[in-house]
Parts: structure tokens; sequence; C-alpha cells
């Protein structure tokens, strides 16, 4: 019974650490709630996963859940990956942007000295 209410208290932390951070379009908020719902439901009646695996055909409902955990972690890892590159691109831009406007603003400049051999 105790891990249950933990449970539920860090769902709970979650959806109000979401419902805070309004920035996002209203259906990513309604998407978070409706999967810390999910989640809620999942502590609340353990035997529904069960029930709800075996209808989809898998063994257990913590087979189901660690299924469905490892596909979203998945997800998340190749969408922030992808991010990463997309700002990676976005700086060398920028760089080349500032180093071609350093370079009309004076072109009489001279390069700083590197540090170390090269």
């Amino acid at each position: 019974m105790l891990i249950r209410v933990l449970l539920l208290g860090a769902l709970a932390t979650i959806g109000y650490a979401v419902f805070l951070r309004r920035q996002r379009l209203p259906i990513h908020i309604v998407l978070v709630m409706g999967l810390l719902g999910l989640a809620a439901m999942a502590v609340v009646f353990p035997g529904a996963t069960t029930v709800v695996a075996n209808w989809l055909g898998v063994g257990r409902g913590v087979d189901l859940i660690n299924y469905l955990v490892e596909v979203g972690l998945l997800f998340v890892v190749i969408h922030y990956y992808a991010k990463f590159v997309e700002l990676e691109q976005q700086i060398t831009v920028l760089a080349r942007e500032i180093a071609l406007l350093r370079a009309e603003l004076d072109p009489g400049a001279t390069r700083p000295a590197r540090d170390g051999p090269g």
C-alpha cells in the first residue's frame, strides 16, 4: 500500500510540474496528463494491466508496461538526438555568419594568435 501512495505522489508531482510549465501547446499538456492518468490507473488497478496485456497477446501486465517504456524511451532518445543535430547545424551557420560579418566590418584586422602548436 505504501508503494501506491509513493507512486501516486510522484505522478501528481510530475503532473504539477508539467502544468506549471505551460509554454507548451495545450495538446502536449493534455497528452502528458492523459499518460499520467493511465499510469495512475495502472498503480491503483494493477490487475487491469494484465487484462490489457492478455488482450494484446502479452503474457503479463508488467511486460506490457516494460515494452511501452522501452519504445517510449527509444522515441525520446531519437527525438533529442535529431534536435541536437539540428541545433549543431544552426550553431555552425551562425558562427559562419558572425565570422563573415566581422570580416566585413574590419577587413584589415589581424587574426588572433592561436594557442598551441599549429
